[in-house]
């Protein structure tokens, strides 16, 4: 043999032992993932699987699932247990099936309702997403079927590095709803959402688009196979739908119908809802067109409850009420009635006069009724808060930027021929006294000479394509606590933006953003200040 070929094997065999040692090194680190979002599916599939030897309604979907299913008030309606196993959209549905697979019996109901978008309704797979939720348990490794193992492999190093950094630096602990604990034990998210917080009533850049373009065939073919493989195995599957904000449905009446009668004539199982039932009131959405609020949850549920009334049972009346979603503070909902961008008239809720209100079991704790009552005391007096003065930031380049209004302040919408010329900006803080607040769409747009962006703290929302058409664009600086304080679309962001440009964000606050729901998606781009 001669030397160079004994160098050449001496380099390999230097590279599979490092590799070996890295593996087993992130493989041993205790779990870095448990307590944030993606956390969760360890959790889900631990129930899943405690149900192996009893009949159960599995729900299958992605984040519209998890925001949108009371499972207690399933079980409790139907006498039997519900496993709400939604979570994350951009992991892929496909994943979601296949770690069904060797936990569905005979009797099981299987409810398969992913949102409708070209996202989920795809082959899609993120490795990098289903590493941090078997961060927690690594025999759901063993559900990955093959044609997903190279983006698991590919997506290694950057899930290493990651959990490395947590490991030393500590773990992240987001505040808000994506939090793993915002789930209570069924799998729901619980975590209090009374009323929308997105501009206009819905989420303008990720809307919901019904054209049967989204479905991907070998999706269909997926579909299909899985109900097969559920049907062999003596379960029952249904279709149904994710609940939709009424505002972001692009199509009309008819092309609505069209892409439902689309979805019934190509999947082997019965569809058992009315798409338009699932179209909703904008008032029942949270945070996005698919994740509904508390009072959302209950319509959604006694929705999807009702229609497998009337394929499992008599199909009689399921008797919950229904609340009505928040209207009156919407002045875009007085007068004539509102249609979807389609030219639906507005869904507005619905009820169930005679029927009582579903509550769940009141909570242990207090003094018990049988025992004698403490004695009262008088309260203090709650002393009045002072609100903490704001420090307000530099504005020293105000003069450079365009604006417009927006909630609570305003909005950059362009640069100034003269800020174009410029090879650094920093987003102000005031423009004219007012308060900066939010950064729009191709905000910098034809900055031809521009380097480096700095956003400071008065920033809590960026739009679709802030940073596109900016050719020589490499570093944008963003002081902020959390990244959940910024608010940014899932995906597409950096879409148009080259993939030289980082984001950097404080040392501090670099593991609040990886965490992330939403900028989590991003993780690529990020970057510690140094």
């Amino acid at each position: 043999m001669n030397k160079t070929l004994k160098s050449v094997i001496a380099v390999f065999l230097a590279l599979v032992i490092s590799l070996l040692i890295v593996v087993s090194t992130v493989l041993i680190l205790p779990p870095q993932f448990s307590h944030l979002y993606l956390g969760e599916l360890a959790d889900k599939y631990a129930r899943l699987r405690s149900f192996d030897e009893q009949n159960k309604i599995v729900i299958i979907g992605g984040s519209s699932v998890a925001f949108g299913i009371n499972s207690q008030m399933i079980e409790e309606t139907l006498g039997i247990p519900a496993v709400n196993f939604g979570l994350y959209g951009p992991l892929g549905t496909a994943i979601m099936m296949d770690l069904t697979r060797g936990h569905i019996n005979e009797g099981d109901i299987v409810i398969l309702a992913p949102e409708t978008d070209h996202q989920t309704m795809s082959m899609y797979f993120n490795g990098e997403g289903m590493w941090n939720c078997c961060d927690s348990d690594f025999t759901m490794l063993f559900k990955i079927r093959a044609h997903d193992w190279g983006e698991m492999l590919g997506s290694f190093w950057t899930y290493a590095q990651k959990k490395y950094q947590f490991f030393l630096y500590g773990k992240p602990h987001p505040d808000g709803v994506y939090d793993h604990d915002s789930f209570n034990e069924y799998g729901d998210i619980i975590f209090t959402r009374t009323a929308p917080v997105m501009e206009d009533w819905y989420d303008t850049e990720v809307l919901v688009d019904l054209d049967p373009s989204i479905i991907d065939d070998d999706y269909l073919d997926y579909i299909n196979d899985y109900i097969a493989y559920c049907k062999r195995q003596g379960a029952t599957v249904y279709f149904s739908w994710p609940p939709m904000n009424a505002l972001a449905v692009q199509q009309d009446l008819s092309g609505i119908l069209a892409y439902a009668t689309y979805v019934r004539e190509r999947v082997d199982c019965q569809v058992i809802s009315n798409i338009t039932d699932y179209i909703m009131a904008p008032g029942y959405f949270y945070d996005t067109n698919y994740h509904v609020t508390d009072r959302g949850v209950i319509d959604h549920t006694a929705r999807l409850i009702q229609d497998l009334q009337n394929f499992m049972g008599d199909g009689s009346r399921v008797d919950i009420v229904i609340p009505a979603p928040p209207i009156a503070e919407n002045p875009g909902f007085s007068g004539e009635p509102m249609r979807t961008p389609g030219g639906m008239p507005m869904p507005q809720g619905r009820n169930s006069a005679n029927a009582a209100q579903f509550s769940p079991p009141a909570a242990h704790g207090g003094i018990d009724a049988e025992t004698e009552a403490e004695p009262e005391t008088a309260a203090e007096p709650t002393p009045t808060p002072v609100p903490t003065p704001e420090v307000v930031g530099s504005s020293r380049d105000a003069e450079y930027f365009l604006t417009d209004s927006f909630t609570e302040g305003l909005m950059i919408v362009g640069v100034t021929d003269e800020g174009k010329a410029q090879t650094s900006l920093e987003v102000p803080w005031l423009i004219g006294g007012e308060k900066v607040v939010a950064i729009g769409e191709n905000a910098f747009e034809d900055c031809d000479s521009l380097r480096s962006i700095y956003i400071q703290k008065n920033i809590n929302r960026i739009m679709q394509g802030a940073f596109d058409n900016c050719p020589r664009l490499t570093e944008i600086h963003i002081d902020n606590d959390s990244g959940a304080n910024i608010l940014v679309p899932g995906a597409g962001l950096f879409d148009n933006v080259p993939s030289r440009v980082k984001v950097y964000v404080p040392a501090s606050s670099y593991g609040m953003f990886l965490a992330d729901y939403f900028w989590g998606n991003y993780m690529d781009r990020l970057e510690r200040e140094s």
